[in-house]
């Protein structure tokens, strides 16, 4: 019997197993591989600000975790020696419409009245942070404070962090039903005195979870080109596209949100898409080579926000449905699952993603 089992193979899961390794005896299941889902397919953009156009609850949720990440990698660096190409470049919002120009300018004036690092800047001074941007500009925004991080090599320092610390891992374990301290699958029961349900997409899946867990896919088409050194140096923001440079020499163009289902192909429509608007932005890259293309399913909620908290099974935990978010709020989720596992309640508010409030939530139709 472990006093934990985590899962969800996932940033999510892989982040709540490390941080309670310390001090309690960790298994981790997952229905796969490590890292090989959702976390796989991100482009790893921590950027809070860029989408927020208020201070809410959910953004603060976000900028409590964007706040923890120097730390969360530098730790993970020092302890695996594992480079999670994290950056700390920023990220330049661009526009090329009076309308979204608009809209540009809202976000930029509450955010800096709020005293955040944003500066709003002219075509002229956009071309001077990125000269390659060739798309017509009527303003954009630089938030200074915008990170990245390679999510394939983050996944990487959790799962070896987490061996380091004792965590024990079973892979290709499929879990059927969850009960009050126990998981089945087929005729293997195992019992923890907590079970932290982690496991993205496939959440909804499990019986006998009370209450259910509403969490739906949405497919995200995403690629990589690569860039001459030096090309990009920041996070672009274009309507809904993005670039995330690496400091490998590639170049991440994202992406999809479709509702497909369970379907991970990639087709001539979404990548033509993403080819289309990565030319848009800067016409330089159509001599790029094209270096990967992949998809991932996002696990989405009805209200767009993650689940965290007790179930109504004894010993259940939920720490899932971070939708686009996963990356950037891992730090934040194992924080507060160790804090509820520990002491039956968290330093930051929840109220707003607890389990309970899906008691009769159906998923879209």
């Amino acid at each position: 019997m472990h006093d934990v089992i985590v899962i969800g193979g996932g940033v999510i899961g892989l982040a709540i197993a490390r941080e309670l390794a310390d001090r309690k005896s960790v298994l981790l299941l997952d229905r796969g591989s490590t890292g090989q889902g959702t976390s796989r397919a991100a482009a790893g953009m921590l950027s809070p600000l860029s989408e927020a156009d208020d201070q809410g609850p959910f953004f603060q949720l976000s900028r409590a975790s964007h706040a923890m990440y120097d730390d969360f990698v530098r730790d993970l660096e020092d302890e695996t020696t594992v480079d999670c190409a994290y950056s700390k470049d920023g990220l330049l919002a661009i526009t090329s419409t009076d309308d979204s120009a608009t809209e540009l300018q809202c976000r930029y004036e509450w955010q800096k009245k709020a005293g955040f690092d944003v500066e709003l800047l002219s075509p002229d001074s956009v071309h001077k942070f990125e000269p390659l941007v060739t798309a017509p500009i009527t303003a954009g925004v630089f938030i200074a404070g915008d990170r990245s991080v390679a999510p394939r090599l983050l996944v990487h320092a959790l799962k070896e962090s987490c061996s380091r610390r004792g965590v024990e891992m079973r892979l290709g374990f499929n879990v059927e039903e969850i009960g009050p301290h126990i998981v089945r699958a087929g005729h293997l029961t195992l019992e923890a005195a907590h079970i932290v349900v982690a496991s993205g997409v496939w959440s909804s899946e499990f019986r006998c979870l009370n209450p259910a867990i509403p969490v739906y896919p949405r497919k995200g088409q995403i690629l990589s080109l690569g860039m001459p050194a030096g090309a990009f140096r920041h996070m672009i923001r274009w309507g809904g596209s993005y670039y995330v440079p690496r400091p490998t020499g590639e170049l991440v163009v994202g992406a999809t949100n479709e509702d497909a289902g369970f379907d991970m192909s990639n087709t001539p429509a979404g990548l033509g898409r993403l080819l289309t608007e990565a030319q848009q932005i800067s016409s330089h890259t159509g001599s790029y080579p094209i270096l990967e293309m992949w998809s991932g399913l996002r696990p989405a909620t009805p209200d767009g926000l993650p689940i965290l908290g007790p179930s109504k099974v004894p010993g259940v935990w939920y720490a899932t449905g971070h939708y686009r978010n996963g990356v950037l709020l891992a730090p934040i989720t194992a924080s507060i699952m160790r804090e509820l596992i520990e002491n039956g309640r968290a330093g930051h508010p929840i109220e707003p993603y607890a389990p309970s409030r899906f008691h009769t939530s159906r998923m879209p139709d």
